[in-house]
């Protein structure tokens, strides 16, 4: 099975798994015919069409240009994907929820004021606190507060039947009280999530489905399950919070006084039912939510996630899920994760695995500037140096949220979709490209999002949607856009690293992962509130140990389809050898009575740093559960892993920068996936794991080497940011050239060049400089404005013996560059340091030598002045970075060929 499908990329066959993003702001249809022939151009067979504002969609004007689209496609062989919506994000339901006959599927949020005062009070008054005409009061409860810790102890007594003339009439005894009153929060609060769905309401959810998914299918039902591949959901959201991307929009956790939380005329009901308690007595304890209650926190809290999380399961993604189902096409789509919003409401989803549980594929994104290549444990500034991202979630948790929920969900079957780039800006080039591309690739992602081809260009009009879009919504270009109309120099890099990641694709697309370890999903502890150990730390201990993984949410492993057997965890075809469960003070019950039975039946369950001490009940000896479980700190977790359950994959040494990532094909061979996230070239040897000769597949190349051998190990050479895959196991057998280990002597050619600049619209080169020697040409030539490809002609002499040499770098590089040898071309490679295959086209004597390199649109589309609305924070402006002339592609310091042949 491996073996074909390694013949498929070598002869340049396989499937299709990229659909970028093409967005639409009010263009010339034949603009947007150009530039869907620009994307099938690129090797790329399939494409989200997202509307980017205007008052056009789902009207006889947004038909026209689906209609477009359809066609285009069709013709091209090309399949076509829609945003679920008249824009990001999802669940406006093209704004039709303004209308005051939609006013029933509006959300509906509860907030807390709180008053605090010294007992007793007999026949006292309260004011209630300031809302609008919009707010009502729907509990009152006063708690008694400990004067030590200031938490609300003892029952409450429920003041809601005391109100008054905007009065709450009280009697309480002695002691320090806090009243709380619990209101329905002004719409005005949640901005533009005023006038979306709500996920607690199915009928919200519904209209919808109604608004969009019908009105598509009913204009287009002919091309549904062919052309037409299925709906996109991008960021759908709680949406209780003030709708801007604020830096606090995705910590909307449990106990925070000054928050918004989502709410419905049923929620009593359903808490109670989850939480075993009456509807009154939830209504009077609700104040747990905000603030700490004694012995009543965990408890109602974990409850409010099993309820809304649930919701959101079923009555969006499902329901939508569903009916793509009935309808032929696909599900797709992904909730915002960054800083924790997975987790947590606001921006966010709640629950990363129930928020996508109708989807086709598991979907995550990171399109602004989040990850940087080579920065992995400390934070980094990102568009503003008001505002740091750290590393740890997005180089070791994100990318293995999205590839565990596509293993443990059959409806996903192994797919893991991740949309990418959009807003790191034009600094984002080919190279920064492929070393993300890579990072995700290693992590099991198999289907790729480029974000995004847009058909508005530097200095033109913005198309007739005018000024026209929602609040916090970008309607222009966030680069990189890739196709630029023809103008960025890097197009054609660009379409063979999609072929690259092609290939990559359909290596990952079959097979079972062979992971080492499951790690706990901790959402219910991070809704308690109770302190625990961060997701990112458990997962950044085991992957630099070497360890790969799957995180499994309480669902599942609450589920019939999870059982061990032989010591191992079995869930959906995936095996691990132990379950890793991040220190938490406190579990749900339900979850440690089943971690019992797993642990009784002979799963390793380890506890990093401490066991559990309680459960959200506090009448329950929790001591009887927790007996079978082992406990170490989390530095001595991977020691005591190896001791016991070992590694798949073993490396010698175990690296840091190493990542992998296994495939077990149905014909038991195996695809080891292998990259080095570092910054320094890697060496180790690493045992096949499975009988057998072994191959490695270098897909940029598209080429077959023979590894050096050691019995099973073989040895392993990666570049920084380099990813090669191993093919192990029977039938891999094949002639193939000896991998080509970097050599410990190289010579050095030193070259003067005949300069020669294209820019971009232009068809033929100029000469920039005569017989110049490697310059920087952004200085020399002061081309701080320019947009070009750049031809560097020389001629060289070569003896017999040095003619030999099978490889050649270019140093500082760059972004890219192709080469030609004595009018043969030799390929492209991917910089900053571009290395090629050389195949005996060097010759003893004279020699000529052409190398083409492509400038970075960064350069020419800037405007220091611009901002980029709604992006992430306020005044985010899309200037290159300051780094860029370190990576500039004019400036070839050295051209080496390696000394062996």
């Amino acid at each position: 099975m491996m073996k074909q499908e390694i013949q498929d990329c070598l002869a340049g066959k396989g499937g299709s798994y990229i659909r970028p993003l093409l967005w639409y702001a009010g263009e010339d249809v034949k603009l947007l015919e150009r530039e869907i022939k620009a994307i099938s151009d690129a090797g790329i067979r399939e494409f989200i069409l997202e509307n980017r504002g205007g008052d056009w969609f789902c009207t006889e004007h947004w038909w026209k240009v689906m209609e477009c689209a359809l066609k285009t496609a069709e013709e091209l062989g090309m399949r076509v994907w829609m945003l679920d919506d008249s824009h990001v994000n999802t669940g406006s339901a093209n704004d039709s929820l303004a209308r005051e006959e939609n006013a029933r599927f509006r959300p509906v949020n509860l907030r807390v004021e709180v008053a605090d005062f010294v007992g007793p009070l007999t026949a006292g008054a309260l004011m209630l606190p300031r809302h609008t005409a919009l707010e009502k009061v729907v509990a009152v409860s006063a708690f008694r507060r400990d004067e030590e810790t200031g938490q609300a102890i003892g029952d409450p007594i429920v003041l809601t039947d005391k109100l008054a003339d905007d009065l709450c009439l009280v009697d309480l005894p002695s002691g320090i009280w806090r009243v709380y009153f619990v209101l329905t929060a002004d719409p005005s609060l949640t901005g533009l999530f005023a006038n979306y769905i709500t996920m607690l309401s199915r009928e919200s959810c519904r209209h919808l489905i109604d608004e969009v998914h019908e009105k598509v299918y009913a204009h287009f039902a002919r091309y549904f399950g062919n052309t037409f591949a299925g709906f996109f959901s991008d960021e759908p959201a709680f949406g209780n919070c003030d709708g801007q991307y604020g830096y606090d929009s995705c910590d909307h956790r449990m106990g925070q006084l000054r928050r918004l939380y989502p709410w419905w005329h049923d929620m009593p009901e359903r808490l109670a039912s989850h939480a075993g308690m009456t509807e009154e007595q939830v209504m009077a304890w609700l104040p747990a939510l905000w603030d700490e209650v004694q012995n009543m926190s965990p408890r109602l809290r974990i409850a409010y996630m099993e309820v809304i999380t649930a919701l959101w399961r079923d009555n969006f993604s499902r329901q939508i899920g569903d009916w793509c189902d009935a309808h032929g096409v696909q599900y797709i789509g992904h909730v915002l994760e960054d800083r924790g919003a997975h987790l947590h409401t606001g921006w966010g989803c709640g629950h990363f695995f129930r928020s996508m549980a109708g989807q086709h594929e598991a979907g995550i994104d990171i399109v602004l500037n989040q990850l940087v290549p080579g920065i992995r444990t400390i934070s980094h500034a990102s568009n503003s140096s008001a505002k740091e991202y750290g590393s740890g979630f997005y180089q070791y948790t994100l990318p293995k949220l999205g590839a565990s929920l596509a293993h443990l969900h059959p409806r996903m079957a192994n797919r893991a979709v991740y949309e990418v780039f959009g807003a790191y800006g034009w600094t984002c080039g080919v190279s920064v490209m492929r070393a993300i591309l890579n990072h995700f690739l290693a992590n099991g992602t198999n289907r790729f999002i480029p974000h995004a081809y847009s058909l508005n260009l530097p200095g033109a009009e913005t198309g007739a949607g005018g000024g026209i879009c929602p609040p916090g919504y970008v309607k222009t270009r966030m680069p990189p856009t890739f196709y630029l109309g023809g103008q960025n120099p890097q197009y054609r890099l660009f379409g063979l690293l999609m072929q690259y990641v092609q290939r990559l694709c359909h290596l990952l697309s079959s097979g079972v992962h062979q992971a080492d370890v499951a790690v706990f999903y901790s959402a219910e502890p991070d809704w308690a509130g109770c302190p625990q150990r961060s997701l990112d730390e458990v997962a950044a201990t085991l992957v630099r140990s070497g360890f790969d993984f799957d995180f499994l949410p309480s669902d599942t492993l609450c589920s019939e389809a999870c059982e061990v057997a032989d010591g191992q965890l079995l869930v959906n075809g995936e095996h691990y050898r132990a379950l890793v469960m991040p220190m938490a003070e406190l579990l749900p019950e339900r979850l440690l009575r089943r971690l019992d039975e797993l642990a009784a039946a002979g799963l390793p369950v380890l506890f990093t740093d401490a066991l559990p001490c309680a459960c959200e009940s506090a009448d329950v000896d929790i001591l009887p559960l927790i007996s079978r479980f082992s406990v170490v700190p989390l530095e001595k977790t991977s020691a005591w892993l190896e001791e016991r359950c070992g590694r798949h994959l073993q490396a010698d040494p175990v690296t840091p920068g190493l990542r992998h990532y296994c495939l077990r094909k149905a014909d038991g061979t195996e695809c080891v996936l292998l990259f080095n996230d570092g910054n320094e070239t890697l060496e180790a040897w690493v045992t096949s794991p499975c009988e057998g000769n072994a191959l490695l597949y270098d897909a940029w190349e598209n080429r077959l080497y023979r590894p050096q051998m050691d019995g099973r190990r073989l040895r392993l050479q990666l570049y920084p940011q380099q990813l090669l895959v191993a093919c192990c196991g029977n039938g891999m057998e094949t002639e193939a050239p000896l991998f080509p280990y970097q050599p410990l002597v190289w010579h050095e050619l030193r070259l003067r060049y005949d300069i020669y600049m294209r820019e971009a619209g232009q068809k033929e080169f100029r000469l920039l400089r005569a017989d110049s020697e490697p310059v920087n040409l952004l200085a020399e030539e002061k081309l701080t404005r320019c947009c070009a490809e750049f031809r560097y002609d020389a001629a060289f002499e070569l003896d017999a013996e040095t003619a030999r040499s099978p490889r050649m770098e270019i140093d500082q590089c760059g972004d890219g560059a192709e080469l030609w040898l004595n009018g043969e071309y030799c390929g492209a490679a991917i910089g900053p340091v571009c290395r090629f295959s050389l195949d005996g086209r060097l010759r003893a004597g004279q020699n000529t030598i052409s190398i083409v390199t492509a400038d970075s649109p960064a350069y020419f589309d800037r405007d220091i002045s611009a901002e980029w609305i709604g992006c992430d924070v306020a005044n985010v402006s899309h200037v290159p970075k300051v780094w860029i002339h370190d990576n500039h592609f004019h400036d070839f310091m050295h051209n080496r060929l390696s000394a062996f042949a």
